[in-house]
């Protein structure tokens, strides 16, 4: 930098916050642990991203460590996995319809859920999504798992929860702007939080009912 300029470039970041946690790092679902960016303590406060303290992740994780290690030596009861069945396979021809929904929701985030947002860019968003989840959700079930798909239905997930705590969220604040509601909506800043039971990894769902829309 002290010879040319340093290239910068736009950028946005969708959320703040991550998965709620305890101080032992337990999530809501039984087993699951989570620590680090990925994680929501709250001890930073409710308008800083996701435990991005070097500190925190190393104490979190440490902790998380000796909570996992102690259920190691107790008989978790955890149900059979079924063997993986191939006689009626998705034809895997068809990933490359998969492969433009990937892109299809990289554009919508960008377009439509950037940091300036509207209720009637998010509710877009919200019915498109939920198209290519209903999707992607039945090709997972259908087709042989591979790193790609998981990371697509990951993608997928975390925009849909994006889109509806932007819809849930009625005010303005910190990375959040909604020129619907361009105020603070109180004086007391609150989290956006949702269960574990409202995200959506059914073909079954209805997504619009889900959204709210």
């Amino acid at each position: 930098m002290t010879r040319q300029p340093i290239p910068v470039v736009p950028a946005a970041h969708y959320m703040c916050g991550g998965v709620s946690t305890d101080l032992w790092g337990r999530t809501e679902i039984e087993g699951l642990f989570a620590s680090g960016e990925v994680a929501h303590t709250g001890l930073h406060g409710a308008n800083r991203l996701a435990s991005n303290s070097l500190l925190e992740a190393l104490v979190f994780s440490d902790r998380v460590h000796q909570h996992a290690s102690r259920r190691l030596n107790v008989a978790a009861g955890y149900p059979d996995v079924p063997d993986w069945r191939e006689d009626d396979v998705f034809n895997t021809e068809e990933w490359v319809l998969l492969a433009h929904d990937r892109v299809e929701v990289q554009r919508l985030m960008w377009d439509y859920v950037g940091i300036v947002r509207s209720d009637f860019r998010l509710k877009r968003a919200a019915r498109r999504i939920g198209v290519i989840a209903r999707e992607v959700e039945e090709f997972y079930k259908r087709t042989r798992v591979t790193e790609g798909l998981l990371e697509l239905r990951n993608i997928t997930t975390v925009a849909a929860l994006a889109v509806r705590c932007a819809l849930k969220r009625r005010e303005s604040r910190g990375l959040h702007y909604n020129v619907d509601c361009p105020e603070d909506g109180s004086a007391v800043p609150e989290d956006t939080v949702l269960s574990v039971r409202e995200t959506w990894q059914s073909s079954e769902v209805d997504w619009q009912a889900a959204m709210n829309i």
